[in-house]
């Protein structure tokens, strides 16, 4: 078990050997900075985050036991897809890209968990959210409320901090970078 930063709980197990015997899933991912960048033009966006994201997708039956993991109380296996296989960013990119198939880039945009539903003008917002949320309904997936946000001008999106005058770096990331220290030595001059 592994502590997330919200103090939630992940089981991670090593699939190693799984990941190993499956064939790569070449389906790509979006390319991050153009999901970015055409969120430009929209003032109304909802920030949206898929409840723990691939748990959400079922496994084949007779795959379920590839997935066995053994504890102190008993052998078990997973029902939904777990994190650390190879596949599963694609196959939930995938799920997601066909899911959304008729608002994908005109409503919305999503990589991977992360949406954001996109509106011009807030006389169109609810009809956005009201579409997106009955794709999800139909499909039974779940949003994670602590990481939405509805009817925003700015947030987070991809690790950027999207506004109404372009995209900045997320604030909380780059803090770290400006609190560096400069070198105190010379460049290429090494100490023992």
């Amino acid at each position: 078990m592994v502590k997330k930063h919200d103090d939630s709980w992940r089981m991670c197990i090593d699939y190693t050997d799984l990941n190993k015997a499956c064939p790569k899933d070449c389906y790509p991912l979006p390319e991050i900075d153009q999901k970015v960048e055409s969120l430009q033009g929209f003032r109304w966006k909802c920030f949206l985050d898929a409840y723990k994201g691939y748990h959400q997708i079922q496994m084949k039956k007779e795959d379920e036991e590839k997935t066995t993991f053994y504890t102190d109380r008993g052998t078990f296996c997973y029902q939904k897809m777990p994190f650390g296989l190879k596949n599963a960013g694609a196959t939930y990119q995938r799920l997601i890209d066909q899911l959304f198939r008729n608002q994908n880039g005109r409503n919305i945009e999503v990589y991977v968990d992360d949406m954001v539903i996109k509106s011009p003008e807030a006389t169109t917002l609810m009809a956005d959210i009201e579409e997106t949320i009955k794709t999800l309904e139909k499909e039974k997936m779940k949003l994670n409320p602590t990481k939405c946000a509805f009817g925003v001008e700015e947030g987070q999106f991809l690790g950027y901090y999207v506004t109404n005058q372009g995209v900045l770096p997320n604030p909380a990331k780059v803090q770290d970078a400006l609190e560096t220290k400069a070198p105190t030595t010379p460049e290429g001059d090494a100490r023992p």
